[in-house]
């Protein structure tokens, strides 16, 4: 899961937050602040794309509803994560969300494995137990570790997951041999075909030592909405803790 920074509240021309009358008219300042990609499972999304609550605005009685038409409250989804996620209340503390964590750190995305047309999000080996219950829930809450082989099926996000894995893999393939006569180009390729295949974490876990590719995958200039706080261009670009500082979940 990309983390994720869409910045302020937009303006108007004369620098006013924008106060829009419905929610859904977010939707063209989302696309700009952080591109067309589901916020959960970071699978481009064409068409149906959905403006959605991270904090749901109909909770169930008793939990806190969040904010229906304030930029803070909104991110965009696909059908299937913006579904499966309904109206749970959600809070930052339960689960990892985009726009509060490095959201790479907690997840791995791996092949399913008695059914090779699919990739499923997973619990990264080596959290301790409260990152790996927040981590469960998570995947839990938008359903990333699902598959669907129904005859009317509408959830192809574990599909598309394994199809990036296969373009990935021939990516890497011409980046090595295009590299070695002109690697900044090479590295422009990967992220060109990186930022129309979508699903951030597999190309974060394939180019994780080279800096050159990962400080263009983390530019905002071309993948527009990454929290750049998250990699540290000290170290080669290298996934880094959002809240160094929790003890209990520096994530």
């Amino acid at each position: 899961m990309r983390p994720l920074n869409k910045g302020n509240t937009p303006t108007d021309s004369a620098g006013n937050p924008i106060s829009p009358t419905d929610y859904k008219s977010w939707r063209k300042a989302l696309i700009d602040r952080i591109g067309a990609y589901c916020a959960y499972c970071n699978m481009p999304i064409k068409h149906a794309l959905q403006v959605e609550h991270v904090v749901p605005k109909n909770p169930p009685t008793g939990y806190t509803a969040g904010e229906p038409l304030a930029w803070s409250n909104m991110l965009l989804a696909c059908g299937p994560c913006n579904n499966a996620k309904g109206n749970a209340p959600v809070d930052a503390i339960t689960y990892y969300l985009p726009e509060e964590h490095n959201t790479h750190l907690p997840f791995i995305i791996v092949p399913h494995a008695a059914d090779p047309k699919h990739a499923i999000v997973m619990e990264r080996s080596g959290l301790n137990a409260n990152q790996f219950q927040k981590a469960q829930r998570t995947i839990a809450l938008t359903e990333l570790n699902t598959t669907d082989e129904r005859a009317n099926i509408v959830d192809l996000r574990s599909r598309e997951r394994k199809s990036a894995a296969i373009t990935i893999n021939s990516t890497r393939n011409i980046y090595n041999l295009a590299s070695a006569h002109n690697p900044n180009l090479a590295a422009e390729h990967v992220v060109q075909v990186a930022s129309r295949t979508g699903f951030f974490s597999l190309w974060y876990e394939e180019f994780m030592n080279d800096p050159l590719v990962m400080e263009k995958l983390t530019n905002n200039a071309i993948i527009p909405g990454t929290a750049t706080n998250c990699f540290d261009p000290t170290d080669g670009y290298m996934p880094i803790p959002r809240n160094p500082t929790n003890a209990a979940d520096p994530i």
